[in-house]
């Protein structure tokens, strides 16, 4: 199971969750776009430096090719992470994908309901992994809600397409087993409910830790390992 941390935004809580043995450390950059979890980018350069075992993630909220290559090339990640690729063409983003390889490419799939599935295959052509989140039910705003979706939905993405599915969403220690055993991904991904009471933008490490037991604990038996491709060793 492909364990996936974001909103890091401190060098010692990348540190402390990197020794935690997670797979991949999530860090949004500051593009000039209003998000409560960005970090600037001298931040962000000291987080990717930090890392030792985990690889970094780095999301853009841009759809501007030019923007999303800038964070690119400023933190050269594993894997770049697009939050808005629903709302850019698939034109615009096979050309894109050939621009930022060898970076891996992460698509955000919002799940809202039955039409997310054709959405899910289309960027799926595209993608290295897609990642399933949730729509804030007032704002609409993507991701980093501390809501959960339908994952009924999801499980049924997860069968349909040949990527391997990251599940976002408000997850954390409590229901990430249930969440496994209903849509079976191939990884899971926390942000707010590994967080600290007190300040959303730091870590609570025994909630990661705690995450990182139960999601592993409840590891599935087939599906979903099989869609990650292991000699890219991503298990």
């Amino acid at each position: 199971m492909l364990i996936q941390i974001y909103g890091v935004t401190t060098v010692a809580d990348a540190i402390e969750v990197d020794r935690l043995g997670v797979d991949n450390i999530g860090v949004v950059v500051d593009e000039g776009i209003p998000t409560w979890d960005s970090v600037d980018e001298s931040a962000a350069c000291a987080i990717a430096n930090a890392l030792t075992r985990a690889r970094l993630v780095a999301l853009s909220l841009s759809t501007d090719p030019q923007r999303i290559a800038a964070t690119t090339e400023l933190l050269k990640p594993a894997i770049v992470h697009l939050a808005r690729a629903h709302l850019m063409t698939s034109d615009e983003l096979a050309r894109l994908r050939e621009q930022l390889l060898p970076h891996e490419l992460m698509l955000t799939v919002p799940v809202t309901g039955e039409e997310s599935l054709a959405e899910a295959t289309r960027l799926s052509r595209v993608a290295d992994y897609l990642l399933l989140d949730t729509a804030h039910p007032s704002t609409g705003v993507v991701g980093a809600t501390g809501h959960s979706h339908d994952w009924d939905i999801s499980a049924q993405i997860v069968a349909q397409v040949d990527r391997p599915v990251i599940l976002a969403g408000g997850l954390g220690p409590d229901n990430v087993a249930d969440a496994i055993a209903r849509a079976r991904p191939a990884g899971v991904d926390s942000e707010t409910r590994t967080s600290r009471d007190d300040d959303r933008r730091r870590k609570d490490l025994a909630k990661v830790e705690a995450f990182i037991d139960r999601a592993k604990v409840r590891d599935p038996d087939g599906n979903a390992r099989r869609k990650l491709r292991t000699d890219e060793g991503k298990l």
